[in-house]
């Protein structure tokens, strides 16, 4: 069995009912869950021994194309140990807050900031929560 179907079934396996949904795009393997598991589905993913995802790459949020009430919030995570990347996405109702990773991960603190400053979604436990880039200087200039 080719290794990056193994990586999925073993994701699939381990997460299990925490799943809502997955999806592939243009080669990117998406595991998609409910906001209020975020923090236990990033744990289990850091922390499972065979799977080892340990690094927070990249978080953004996303107007969701399909329902202008809610934006998608995407967190990319790497395994160096499978060589491998997932996306976890959740899709969060506008004017709704989430969970924290700060405690998970030191650098979801600028991710997070980040998509404070450009769409508002607050993250409960954020050790920093305002605004970085103070847009509305700008906008009065």
């Amino acid at each position: 069995m080719d290794l990056v179907v193994q990586h999925k079934k073993l994701i699939k396996q381990i997460l299990g009912k925490d799943i809502v949904k997955t999806n592939e795009f243009f080669g990117n393997f998406y595991v998609y869950i409910r906001p209020q598991n975020i923090l236990r589905t990033i744990s289990v993913l850091k922390s499972n021994s065979e799977l080892a995802f340990a690094s927070l790459v990249d978080c953004f949020a996303a107007p969701n194309e399909k329902n202008n009430k809610f934006f998608t919030i995407y967190y990319q995570l790497l395994s160096f140990k499978l060589n491998t990347r997932v996306f976890v996405a959740t899709d969060l109702p506008n004017g709704d807050n989430i969970q924290s990773l700060t405690i998970l991960f030191e650098n979801a603190n600028w991710f997070e900031r980040e998509i404070f400053d450009m769409h508002k979604i607050s993250f409960k436990d954020h050790p920093n929560m305002r605004e970085i880039f103070c847009c509305e200087i700008l906008f009065k200039i």
